[in-house]
């Protein structure tokens, strides 16, 4: 019983030296199996990828141009100085006395103030301004004498006549910009789906591509082993046992290549999640499809409406009416209206300046028209139009070609869940007529080439299952990117800008 209790610290010990390296096997085991599939591998890339980053940059860009020209349409308040002026000059002056123009020493010190409040004219084109100065002079010519001029308010308004407006073009196409700034943003989101899909995939091919030159390698080795018994006994040649041999180097040497290109694919979808993916060793996929069909009409409806590329020809085609406009303008003559009306007042006491104020007004029409030009203004109109008929029709095949190239997509994802149902049905049938094959070559009923042939086949159906697999996936979300759409679960896409972007 003593000898126990001294044994019992020391079993203890062992024992839980023992359960530690069981538990660290079984995390490096649970770590080194871990997956990854195409949900949560989409969810990192629209978190982490570089190209949100750049998304959300650009958005911001648009965002802030966006408010600079809206604040540009609100009321502008400026202050202008001029602190101190000296002058100290020979000038020509006339003197009344001597009825003759004398040249005399001039010391002058000028300060001036004035503040401005100013509105641009959104319909017109015009801007009013509210106006209030101070000016201080100061002259040391003969004494000091002071004198200040004031003007303590005037309004003015200073309004173009026939011509081009570029505030009203510029804040018909502002919102739209905006519009298209927020609709750019979740495409470009949506395009980090595109691209992981391809990423996931490849990596998925590649895997699958490992597996199946492992599953060979193990094959070709089983099958060389019992050659050399058979080669022993007489019941093969030797030419079939050296075959053999060289399908086992070539297997093991594929599984080598196909192992290296699997690191290097899943180093390429790390270097574009911006993510290290150290604890999942292989991705898997879920096969269960969406089981929908698009409505091409349902989904031109919502190209029309989302996609800022079309959003963009929308803008070109106001765009382009604004050049019109703008050549035609510019062309034709030049007519502007200036009034002001206010107060101003000059004294040489400061608080007398404001006594009797006097009235100051203020109206011009400004006109300018050529009379000779030989023909040029009449040719820049001609021009315009034409340029503006080729841009109308440049839109029109754009849109075409926009519209065209999405029905296109819509049929093909249309068609992709038959395809894959066929690639799928293949792929396994080549698989069981591959043992099928690999059984009856061991009962020596079929030759290796046959064998070989059954094995690529399995190979190929394989593959082309996987790629099939991808194109739905990727035309899903292709058209989902151009349509802004979620067809799984029936809603806009859409984000939170105020909370997600602009904070």
């Amino acid at each position: 019983m003593k000898t126990f209790l001294k044994q019992k610290p020391m079993a203890i010990f062992i024992l839980t030296c023992l359960l530690s390296q069981y538990i660290l096997s079984q995390n490096k085991e649970i770590k080194g199996n871990h997956k990854i599939g195409l949900n949560g591998l989409l969810k990192i890339a629209n978190k982490n990828s570089l190209d949100a980053f750049s998304a959300i940059n650009k958005y911001q860009l648009d965002y802030g141009v966006y408010r600079s020209f809206k604040s540009s349409l609100l009321p502008s308040l400026s202050f202008e100085t001029d602190p101190l002026t000296y002058k100290s000059s020979v000038v020509q002056r006339y003197d009344s006395q001597l009825n003759q123009d004398v040249y005399r020493n001039v010391k002058t010190l000028n300060s001036s103030a004035g503040l401005t409040l100013s509105q641009s004219i959104l319909e017109t084109g015009g801007t009013v301004s509210l106006n209030s100065t101070f000016n201080k002079l100061t002259n040391y010519t003969n004494g000091v004498i002071n004198r200040f001029n004031i003007v303590p308010i005037n309004i003015s308004l200073n309004q173009p006549i026939w011509a081009f407006n570029r505030l009203k073009w510029m804040d018909k196409t502002a919102n739209l910009k905006y519009e298209k700034a927020k609709k750019e943003l979740i495409f470009h989101m949506q395009s980090i789906n595109v691209k992981a899909v391809d990423y996931f995939f490849r990596w998925l091919l590649a895997q699958r591509k490992k597996e199946i030159a492992i599953q060979k390698e193990e094959t070709a080795k089983r099958l060389f082993k019992i050659a050399q018994k058979r080669y022993k006994i007489g019941s093969i040649e030797k030419n079939d046992l050296l075959n053999l041999e060289l399908e086992v180097f070539i297997a093991r040497n594929e599984v080598t290549i196909l192992s290296n290109k699997m690191v290097q694919t899943k180093k390429e979808l790390e270097l574009f999640l911006r993510e290290d993916l150290s604890n999942y060793d292989k991705p898997y996929f879920e096969e269960s499809l969406l089981g929908i069909k698009i409505k091409k009409s349902h989904a031109l409806d919502l190209y029309r409406k989302n996609n800022p590329t079309f959003l963009d020809l929308g803008i070109k085609k106001i765009e382009a009416e604004r050049d019109l406009d703008k050549t035609i303008k510019d062309n034709l003559f030049d007519l502007s209206l200036t009034a002001s009306y206010g107060f101003n007042q000059q004294s040489e006491v400061f608080s007398e300046a404001y006594n009797d104020l006097l009235k100051q007004e203020r109206i011009a029409i400004r006109f300018k028209i050529p009379i000779l030009d030989w023909g040029e203004r009449k040719r820049n109109r001609k021009m315009a139009k034409r340029n503006k008929q080729f841009k109308d029709l440049d839109l029109e095949q754009e849109e075409t070609r926009l519209i065209q190239d999405l029905a296109s997509k819509i049929l093909e994802f249309n068609l992709q869940e038959e395809l894959i149902f066929v690639a799928k049905r293949a792929s396994q049938v080549a698989k069981e007529s591959y043992e099928i094959t690999e059984q009856r070559f061991l009962l020596g009923n079929v030759d290796l080439l046959r064998l070989t042939s059954s094995l690529k086949a399995w190979q190929s159906t394989n593959e082309n299952y996987i790629s099939k697999l991808s194109n739905y996936w990727k035309y899903y979300y292709e058209i989902q990117q151009l349509t802004l759409f979620d067809y799984k679960k029936k809603r806009e896409l859409n984000i939170d800008f105020e909370k997600g972007i602009l904070d």
